[in-house]
């Protein structure tokens, strides 16, 4: 039997760390069971989210009621950390149970759009961001030369630190090519380095913004800190 019935589509049931694209049925995202595919590099295809826990029960009827809940509280603290995800419990069917190893795999989905790459603690140090969407907080960055964000160790020297996120404004949606200074004034307005405990005159804000802005939603900007002398942070600063 299939692990959790035929709208979902899998054969083999999911384990915690697996990628996965969901098509929304007519399209409309969160409404209905997502027809779910692995990603199996996490990278190749824009993945829509991660398997971030799963949790066993002892009937399908249990899993059914209290899955969602649990998987919820599962996922609260990867999501707390996250811009714009939202949670899906993957919930066996009544005959798949036996098949998905009696769990409800819990998902974090991208809300508006794909989270492109993998979420927390499964992404690895030295990788570059496909998109911002996986930034967390208080995430590390080294910018690369093709101007994308590199996730490095925050015990060691860095160029920012990721303090939060807010939304933009259509008005402050970077155009092609326009380079994100709006961005940076809404998250020097909103998340302002000062409510961290960082030193105004020593620091300065910076963004990141997509260059896939969300078909549907908010486009959210990325706020991070970084030294006003452009020199490299270290540790926990402040």
């Amino acid at each position: 039997a299939m692990p959790y019935g035929e709208a979902v589509g899998l054969a083999e049931p999911l384990r915690e760390g697996d990628c996965v694209l969901a098509d929304w049925p007519a399209g409309r995202r969160f409404t209905g069971a997502p027809r779910l595919a692995v990603d199996p590099g996490c990278a190749g295809r824009a993945p829509d989210g991660q398997v971030m826990a799963v949790v066993e029960a002892a009937s399908a009827e249990e899993a059914r009621d209290h899955g969602p809940a649990r998987c919820e509280e599962r996922t609260r603290q990867a999501r707390e950390r996250l811009a714009d995800v939202r949670s899906v419990a993957v919930v066996p069917s009544a005959e798949g149970f036996e098949a998905a190893g009696r769990r409800t795999a819990c998902l974090v989905l991208g809300a508006h759009g794909p989270v492109f790459g993998p979420l927390g603690d499964r992404r690895r140090f030295g990788t570059e961001f496909a998109d911002p969407a996986a930034m967390q907080r208080r995430d590390c960055l080294d910018a690369t030369p093709r101007g994308t964000a590199r996730l490095v160790p925050c015990g060691g020297r860095y160029e920012e630190q990721v303090l939060g996120f807010t939304r933009l404004g259509e008005e402050d949606v970077p155009r092609a090519g326009a380079g994100r200074g709006a961005a940076v004034e809404v998250c020097a307005r909103e998340v302002p380095p000062r409510d961290y405990g960082f030193d105004p005159s020593l620091y300065v804000s910076g963004a990141w913004t997509s260059d896939k802005p969300p078909q549907t939603g908010p486009h959210v900007a990325v706020c991070t800190v970084k030294r006003r002398n452009g020199g490299t942070m270290e540790g926990t600063e402040p």
